[in-house]
C-alpha cells in the first residue's frame, strides 16, 4: 500500500478536506492562468480547456490515493444505475425543455464549434467533480464508515457537505447570496448522487447524471450565449431552496432499509479490496 493510500485511509476525513482544498486552488489557478493567456477567449471555451485539465487532474487524484479500481467497478451495470438515479433523469429533462421553451431573449444560436464546448465543458465537470467527490471522498468515507445502514448515510452525508462547500468557491464574482443557497443546494444533490453512486456501483452513471443535469440548467447560456454560469448563480435566491424538499426525499428512498442492502452488493467488493 502506498504512504498517501496510507494516510487516506487513516485520515479519511481530512485528507477529504485536504483534497478539496488543493483541488480548488489548482482550479482556480489554471482559470486565472487561462484568463491572462486567453483574455479575448470565448467563455465556454476557456471554461472547457480548464475542466478538461481538471479532469485529467481528478484521474491523477484516483491514482495517487490507489482508487483506480473506482473507473472499471461495473457495480450493478450502467442501466440499472440509470433506474436507480431515474429520479434525477427525469428532473434533468423536464428542467432542460422549461428552459428552452420559457426562454424569452434573442434566440439567435451560437456557432457549432461554441456549442460543442459548451456540451464538452459540462462534460468534463461531470467527469472532474464525479472522480473527486464520489470516485475519491465518497469512496474512501464508504470504506471508513462501512456499508452498513449507518456507514452508508455516514458517508453520503459527509461527502454531500463537503460536495456544497466546494461551490463556496463561487464567490469569486458571484454574489454572496446566490452561492450560498447554491451550495446548500448543492450539499443535498450531492448527498442525491453520493446515494445513487452507492447503490449503483458505477461512477459513469453518475458522470453521466452529472453532466446531464449541468447541460439542463445552463442550456440557454450554452446555446444561445446570453449570460454566463456565474451569472446564473448570482441570480439565486432563498426560494430556490425549495429543490431541497424532493432531494431530501429521493435520498431517504434511495437509501431505505429495504434497498440499503443493495450498496453492499455493487460496492462491498471495491471497498473491501482497497
Amino acid at each position: 500500500m502506498n504512504k498517501v493510500k496510507q494516510i487516506a485511509q487513516k485520515y479519511t476525513v481530512l485528507y477529504c478536506i485536504a483534497v478539496e482544498i488543493l483541488f480548488l486552488v489548482v482550479l482556480t489557478g489554471i482559470g486565472f492562468g487561462l484568463g491572462a493567456v486567453m483574455k479575448e477567449g470565448n467563455y465556454y471555451v476557456m471554461l472547457f480547456i480548464q475542466e478538461a485539465l481538471s479532469a485529467l487532474l481528478a484521474y491523477g487524484l484516483l491514482c495517487l490515493t490507489g482508487l483506480q479500481k473506482v473507473v472499471k467497478n461495473k457495480g450493478r451495470g450502467f442501466g440499472k444505475g440509470l433506474l436507480v438515479g431515474l429520479y434525477l433523469l427525469i428532473i434533468s429533462v423536464y428542467t432542460l425543455v422549461v428552459m428552452t421553451a420559457m426562454y424569452e431573449g434573442d434566440r439567435t444560436l451560437q456557432p457549432w464549434y461554441l456549442i460543442a464546448a459548451f456540451l464538452g465543458c459540462m462534460a468534463c465537470v461531470g467527469i472532474t467533480e464525479e472522480f473527486v467527490f464520489r470516485g475519491v471522498m465518497a469512496t474512501l468515507l464508504l470504506k471508513k464508515f462501512g456499508t452498513d445502514r449507518k456507514g452508508v448515510w455516514k458517508a453520503v452525508v459527509v461527502s454531500g457537505i463537503l460536495f456544497g462547500l466546494a461551490h463556496i468557491s463561487n464567490i469569486i464574482g458571484g454574489s454572496a447570496l446566490g452561492v450560498i443557497v447554491q451550495a446548500i443546494i448543492a450539499s443535498m444533490l450531492g448527498m442525491v448522487i453520493a446515494a445513487i453512486y452507492f447503490r449503483s456501483g458505477c461512477i459513469w452513471v453518475t458522470v453521466f447524471l452529472h453532466a446531464f443535469i449541468d447541460v439542463a440548467a445552463g442550456i440557454t447560456t450554452g446555446i444561445y450565449g446570453n449570460e454566463t454560469l456565474v451569472d446564473t448563480i448570482s441570480s439565486y435566491s432563498l426560494v430556490n431552496l425549495v429543490s431541497c424538499v424532493p432531494y431530501l426525499i429521493v435520498v431517504l428512498a434511495l437509501l431505505r432499509k429495504k434497498k440499503i442492502g443493495e450498496v453492499k452488493e455493487s460496492m462491498g467488493e471495491l471497498v473491501e479490496s482497497l
